[in-house]
């Protein structure tokens, strides 16, 4: 199963979003649509944060956590209630549980 954090790069970047990584220093990534970089961003230390926008709007925000022991839908711990995000966390766990 694919992790949730993943997912949510995926989900984001088919959408046109850019993300940006924080991981509780500083910005690792800005405004990025290199999966590789972003994924790379959030494993680089146990936690962070994504915030993802759609031009210029924020949409979403989530915390990450990839640790070994986690279940893949637990690497997103926390996450906005917009739009946005409501609809990724329905379509993860439509992917999850079919």
């Amino acid at each position: 199963m694919i992790k949730a954090y993943r997912h949510l790069i995926k989900y984001a970047l088919e959408r046109n979003c850019t993300i940006s990584v924080h991981n509780g220093e500083y910005w690792e990534v800005k405004r990025s649509t290199s999966p590789k970089a972003i994924e790379e961003a959030c494993k680089s230390g146990e936690e962070g944060s994504m915030r993802i926008r759609q031009g210029d709007d924020i949409v979403g925000w989530a915390y990450v956590i990839d640790a070994l022991d986690f279940e893949p839908q637990e690497t997103v711990v926390d996450h906005t209630l917009t739009p946005f995000m409501e609809a990724w966390s329905e379509a993860y766990n439509a992917l999850q549980y079919n």
